[in-house]
C-alpha cells in the first residue's frame, strides 16, 4: 500500500506523518475527534491544563473503545450460539431420515 504524508494538529500542536492512503482519513478523522474532546472538556469543566485534557480525552476514547469492542465480542458469541442452534436443527432432520 503507498504511503503518503499527512499533517495533523493537536492541541496546536503540528504532527507530520507518513501513513498508507487508506489510513489517512481515519487519522484525519481521530485528530479532529481528540480536538473535539479537548475542547469540549475544556469548557464543561474550565481545565486549561493540556496535559490534563488529554488525559481526560483518553480515558473517554478507550472506554468507548472498550465498550464497542465488549458489544462486538458479545454479538459474535450471538451469532455463533445461533449457528449451533441451525447446526443442531439440521442434524436432527438428518437424523429422520
Amino acid at each position: 500500500m503507498q504511503e503518503i504524508s499527512i499533517e495533523l494538529q493537536i492541541a496546536n500542536r503540528n504532527y507530520p506523518l507518513r501513513v498508507n492512503q487508506a489510513e489517512a482519513e481515519s487519522a484525519l478523522m481521530a485528530a479532529e475527534l481528540i480536538n473535539q474532546k479537548l475542547k469540549d472538556f475544556e469548557e464543561r469543566y474550565g481545565v486549561r491544563d493540556v496535559q490534563d485534557l488529554f488525559a481526560m480525552s483518553a480515558l473517554q476514547i478507550a472506554t468507548q473503545l472498550i465498550d464497542l469492542e465488549k458489544q462486538g465480542v458479545a454479538y459474535h458469541e450471538q451469532v455463533i450460539q445461533r449457528m449451533k442452534t441451525m447446526e443442531d436443527m439440521v442434524d436432527e432432520v438428518l437424523k429422520d431420515q
